[in-house]
């Protein structure tokens, strides 16, 4: 893992899968002036059917519940591992730019810049 720093968020990136951990309230500071943000934080349903391995926790070890994000009303195909104790987030590999893309960011923002630079995308 290593860890990727801008202003308030912290952004730990696992170089083997691509995975990243967003420590509680990083996600709040990622989408922090996004049109989608609160939509995007209130509305991630659990699934308890999804044929994924249940990460840990890197905090509590502790099994972390499957969440699919939803905008709009409408589910996206974006899973990801949400500790129940609320820790944090565990995003697979292409789910921090899905969740980017999703959250309605104008091109010009800093902290989209930051990402698109480390992570790639359009």
């Amino acid at each position: 893992m290593i860890v990727l720093e801008m202003d308030q968020v912290e952004i730990d990136h696992c170089l083997k899968c691509g995975g990243v951990w967003l420590d509680a309230e990083e996600m709040d500071l990622l989408l922090d002036g996004s049109e989608g943000r609160e939509e995007i934080r209130r509305r991630a349903t659990r699934v308890e059917d999804s044929a994924e391995e249940k990460r840990r926790c890197p905090i509590c070890s502790k099994k972390m519940e499957k969440a699919r994000l939803t905008r709009e009303g409408k589910e996206t195909k974006i899973l990801i591992d949400r500790c129940e104790k609320q820790h944090g987030t565990w995003l697979d590999g292409g789910e921090l730019d899905a969740v980017v893309n999703l959250s309605s960011f104008p091109e010009a923002h800093r902290i989209h810049a930051f990402l698109r630079s480390m992570f790639g995308g359009n």
